[in-house]
């Protein structure tokens, strides 16, 4: 592991501590004899203009990037370190905080160990997702949790066709369709009935949302595989998300394309947080 002098700091302003939370981080990487960069909304916040820099600078000069937030800042801010290598730890200012494991109370703790080299680096997969109309590739997106296909809330069912690996596999009637990676498996993928994959496992998940017919059921693929999407419903009312935003406005015969990108993100992860202690202390996974 490479030696970490320069630690990223990214906020989430909106959060009422994060403030409060950074300042504190700050005081212990300074005391610490680490140096430190703030992404430019929040050294514009702190008052800290001289360590300001936007994420092409994050990324040049950071060793480790820590995120100030819960798990949708989390995931945003990952967006930006996709395919660069450079790790990132999550400081949990939100609810569950599945992504951002390190509570506010570990703050001394979770440095001194990424001081000492108490950890490891897992890489996670992301999705890569094309919008193809009339052949042509119209918009290009990356996903660390999930693309997400559905109707508007006044929208009627749709109709989703999936093919894999350019073969027809089933067409269904319901609200939509969510392809997520393993680390999106405990997300909204979860929630509409799919299965809990464990991150490491190299596979695609493909979930129906409200599917109106019992025998269509949630899939794991291989992460080697090849999906493509079709919608049929009414014209615009069927949006496209990847991660929750970017919502993009799907027209009927617009196609679909997701795979498993070969750029992945880093997370810091510490040997006493195993995959199974997060489900079981932050999900009740297994709990009565």
């Amino acid at each position: 592991m490479s030696k970490i002098k320069t630690i990223g700091l990214v906020l989430n302003t909106d959060k009422d501590n994060s403030l409060k939370v950074s300042k504190e981080m700050i005081r212990l990487i300074k005391a610490k004899d680490l140096d430190y960069l703030l992404e430019k909304k929040g050294a514009e916040k702190l008052g800290l203009n001289s360590k300001k820099a936007n994420f092409d600078q994050l990324r040049l000069n950071s060793d480790l990037i820590i995120v100030f937030g819960g798990d949708g800042t989390f995931l945003h801010t990952s967006l930006n370190f996709i395919g660069t290598g450079i790790p990132l730890m999550g400081i949990n200012l939100g609810r569950i905080g599945f992504l951002t494991e390190i509570e506010t109370n570990e703050l001394d703790e979770a440095l001194d160990n990424i001081i000492e080299g108490n950890y490891y680096i897992e890489n996670r997969n992301t999705l890569e997702v094309f919008i193809k109309r009339d052949d042509q590739i119209i918009d290009k997106k990356y996903a660390v949790n999930d693309t997400v296909i559905n109707r508007s809330a006044d929208g009627e069912m749709l109709k989703v066709n999936m093919q894999i690996n350019n073969e027809y596999v089933n067409s269904y009637r319901g609200d939509g369709i969510i392809i997520s990676t393993p680390t999106g498996s405990t997300a909204y993928s979860f929630s509409a009935g799919g299965p809990i994959i464990n991150p490491q496992v190299k596979a695609i998940l493909i979930t129906p949302i409200c599917p109106h017919a019992v025998h269509v059921k949630p899939m794991v693929i291989s992460d080697s595989e090849f999906i493509e999407i079709s919608v049929e419903g009414e014209l615009d009312k069927i949006f496209l998300t990847t991660d929750g935003r970017n919502s993009f406005k799907l027209k009927e015969d617009d196609r679909v394309q997701v795979k498993s990108s070969d750029q992945e993100i880093s997370l810091i992860k510490f040997p006493d947080r195993t995959f199974y202690t997060i489900l079981r202390n932050k999900m009740r996974v297994g709990l009565v």
